[in-house]
């Protein structure tokens, strides 16, 4: 296994742009706001897992027909982030984000008018394509604004963003969905929230981005294949296990539902949970990762998921508060440690265009799975399949334990 010297040598070490610190107030105040950037980002694209059940009574959707819906936005959101990235590294990180949430408010609106099935799945591709514009834009700028030395704390505290937005955005809307008795409610009214947000990053972020050098179209494909053969096994790793997380996630509001009898309301506040404990998961799995390397944390965590996840699928509704906070929190450390270490290992002027790459694939993977958790539920039930995940995760934890340490 890689020794944390190793590591640390392995690790650019190369000075950000413009250098900031975590300790002066404009580093600190350029954080915050693309934090809160991240946050808005979220806010309407987080609602449809969550509001399943009700989109689901809506249309009169099949299991399947509800995978399928999912996986109309997460890939068409995998697919747009590598372009975004592109784009990103020869205009700037801060116009890309910025375009990017104000057209995530429109998205919202449009989608709020769906008034069929094949509508909805237009115009959730539609959203997925404009969710592709944050987030590797959105980690470059980070990177080039805050060096190696405490890029993971960074990484982590911006990615809590989401992570409350994935909370705070479906208990309130399915508040409010219930309130007002259709599920379009919550798409109009949060979809401010990233034009606002977009206003201010515009203001505060920094208008900096590195080049890269002119002239050879295939380079960016080569820096691509290098990243892969640097960190490829091990990142693919961890894509293992988020192509099982988007499955469970994209039905856990249906599941709780259906098979545990917990009303939709209560379903899309439990639904946040793993959400809100990302807030600590998040920042810790940065951390940790800063001192002690990304590689060491990251499969730390993936032993433990597997227990996580069949401890959620198993116990009883009394216990499943806690079995959700724990896995939140290796949910969490795992994407912020994962992403950090993508980072690391990305030429400077490449950085949107391999993230890119690599949230394309990472966001794919949840598009595949889910359809195909909704057949697997159609054929046997939907407690079953959420059995039947949980002891996968449990033997992809003992794989990640056993080949993760020859990595």
């Amino acid at each position: 296994m890689t020794t944390i010297a190793e590591e640390a040598r392995a690790i650019p070490s190369e000075p950000a742009v413009e250098e900031l610190s975590l300790r002066e107030a404009r580093g600190r105040g350029l954080l915050a706001t693309i934090t809160a950037a991240h946050f808005s980002h979220h806010v309407t694209n987080s609602l449809l897992n969550p509001l399943l059940p009700l989109i689901r009574d809506a249309f009169g959707l099949s299991y399947a027909q509800s995978g399928f819906a999912v996986s109309a936005f997460s890939i068409a959101a995998g697919l747009a982030n590598a372009p975004w990235g592109m784009l990103a590294d020869r205009v700037g990180s801060r116009g890309v984000i910025v375009g990017g949430l104000f057209l995530m408010g429109a998205a919202s609106v449009a989608l709020a008018t769906a008034g069929a099935y094949w509508q909805l799945l237009a115009l959730l591709v539609l959203l997925g394509i404009v969710s592709g514009s944050y987030h590797g834009p959105a980690a470059a700028l980070i990177a080039r604004t805050f060096s190696s030395r405490m890029r993971g704390t960074a990484m982590g505290i911006h990615i809590t963003g989401g992570h409350l937005s994935f909370f705070a955005a479906p208990a309130l809307a399915g508040i409010l969905a219930t309130a007002t008795g259709t599920w379009r409610t919550p798409y109009i009214w949060f979809a401010a929230a990233p034009v606002l947000f977009g206003a201010l990053l515009w203001l505060v972020a920094p208008h900096v981005q590195e080049r890269a050098a002119p002239g050879d179209r295939f380079a960016a494909f080569r820096e691509i294949g290098q990243v892969f053969r640097d960190v490829g096994p091990v990142v693919s790793l961890s894509i293992a296990f988020q192509f099982g997380i988007a499955a469970l996630l994209a039905f856990l509001a249906l599941y709780l539902v259906d098979a545990r009898g917990i009303s939709p309301a209560l379903a899309a506040v439990f639904f946040g949970v793993p959400q809100v404990v990302g807030v600590v998961g998040a920042p810790l799995g940065g951390l940790l990762s800063d001192h002690f390397g990304r590689r060491r944390v990251m499969l730390g965590g993936l032993a433990l998921m597997g227990p996580a996840v069949f401890a959620v699928t198993a116990v009883p509704n009394e216990a499943l508060l806690v079995a959700l906070v724990v896995f939140g929190l290796l949910w969490s450390m795992r994407s912020t440690v994962t992403e950090t270490l993508v980072m690391d290992s990305a030429p400077a002027g490449r950085r949107a265009t391999v993230l890119g790459a690599y949230y394309l694939v990472n966001a794919h993977v949840g598009g595949i799975g889910a359809p195909l958790f909704g057949f697997l539920a159609e054929a046997v039930g939907l407690a079953t399949a959420f059995s039947w995940i949980g002891i996968a995760f449990v033997v992809l934890s003992a794989v990640a334990l056993v080949i993760g340490r020859r990595l």
